[in-house]
């Protein structure tokens, strides 16, 4: 009996909100294109607090959706992402760092809020409105991540005719395997990216070569076993070729023919690609 993709993998949901801290001043917009002579020359989004505060904030929560892209690939058009369930343990323990790190950089702000407001008193001057400022700041931060199962077209049931049920049946499982193909292709799409950055960088005589390169490939060759959910036999042949490129970057600047070498090996993978 062939497995069901559902019985290996699951879907995660990131749900990260968090406050901008901007506001779009109209009056001060209306007396730029009027000291201008401009017609919607532009926007006026004054800065409310010292984004000082809120930049380390923005930072760990765009640090967890990089992590959560890297570790999953991509299902529908919800932000639904697929997590294979080899990753999960390693997945949860990190997500749940990052909402952590994310929960306390905002309790910091939480803190120096109030103060924050009265110094936005002097520094915004006359542009200082204290409406702008939200009563319950705490509301305008959140940090969440919640796991479902992926459905399959068993899971339809309705009372309708044999004929509708089994053709709403063939749609979901279209669209199952449309959504799987996707993922596929995004690793693929990965491979790309990885190999064709080492190509660049060694295919070209001094041409700069960063430690970067091959640190992500590594990352990424450590991942693809569980990505490639498919068992595709060119994944299987690509990951033990990308394993192959990875030499120290310190011997890649030093030794020309290895260099030439490499570039080779990284333009025959690519060659190798189905997905453009």
């Amino acid at each position: 009996m062939t497995q069901s993709i559902s019985d290996f993998a699951m879907l995660v949901s990131l749900n990260i909100r968090q406050w901008s801290g901007r506001k779009l001043d109209k009056a001060v917009t209306r007396e730029v294109d009027k000291a201008h002579g401009a017609t919607d020359g532009g926007r006026y989004n004054k800065m409310l607090v010292d984004k000082a505060h809120l930049d380390p904030i923005a930072e760990i929560a765009g640090a967890a959706r990089a992590y959560l892209y890297k570790m999953t690939l991509p299902w529908g058009d919800n932000g639904d992402r697929m997590l294979i369930a080899k990753l999960f343990m390693d997945f949860s323990q990190s997500i749940q760092q990052f909402g952590n790190t994310f929960e306390e950089r905002s309790k910091e702000l939480f803190k120096v809020y109030p103060s924050l407001k009265l110094d936005a008193r002097k520094r915004l001057g006359t542009m200082y409105n204290p409406d702008d400022y939200p009563a319950d700041i705490q509301d305008r931060f959140h940090f969440s991540t919640s796991y479902s199962p992926l459905p399959t077209e068993n899971d339809f049931r309705v009372n309708l005719s044999k004929e509708h049920v089994d053709f709403i049946k063939r749609d979901i499982a279209s669209k199952l395997e449309e959504r799987q193909t996707e993922a596929v292709k995004e690793v693929y799409q990965r491979v790309r990216a990885i190999v064709g950055k080492i190509h660049e960088q060694t295919s070209v005589d001094k041409r700069r070569i960063f430690d970067s390169s091959m640190e992500n490939a590594q990352e990424f060759v450590d991942l693809l076993p569980a990505l490639n959910f498919t068992n595709d036999p060119i994944l299987v042949d690509i990951e033990r070729d990308i394993r192959d490129l990875l030499v120290p970057p310190d011997r890649l600047r030093q030794d020309k023919s290895l260099r030439q070498t490499t570039a080779q090996k990284a333009d025959a993978i690519l060659a190798r690609l189905p997905w453009a």
